[in-house]
């Protein structure tokens, strides 16, 4: 088995940002990448692997987050039903004095 291995662009379109914020992370120790030249190469198998680990994490954290809400009732907002009944109409005083229309 061979580690297929990809430039900057290659890895900036793989992860659908830029060039410049591929380097950055690289830099900073987010991407796993090695100085080779003047350029960087990255295996794309520790790339993939980088993505299934951070998509894992992030998906944690909205779970957690969901379950947090979840549990706190939420006392400041007071119960509404949806719908209101509607006021009776108002029946018309004439109506009723010259009786039926013909």
């Amino acid at each position: 088995m061979t580690a297929e291995t990809i430039n900057v662009e290659q890895c900036a379109e793989l992860l659908h940002c830029t060039e410049q914020r591929i380097e950055e992370l690289t830099r900073s120790g987010e991407l796993p990448g090695m100085k080779f030249g003047r350029g960087w190469i990255y295996v794309k198998a520790d790339l993939l692997a980088y993505i299934a680990e951070r998509a894992r994490k992030e998906a944690e954290e909205r779970r957690q987050d969901l379950n947090a809400r979840k549990s706190v009732p939420r006392l400041d907002i007071p119960h509404r039903p949806r719908r209101q009944t509607p006021p009776p109409l108002p029946v018309p005083a004439k109506a009723f004095a010259q009786g039926p229309r013909p």
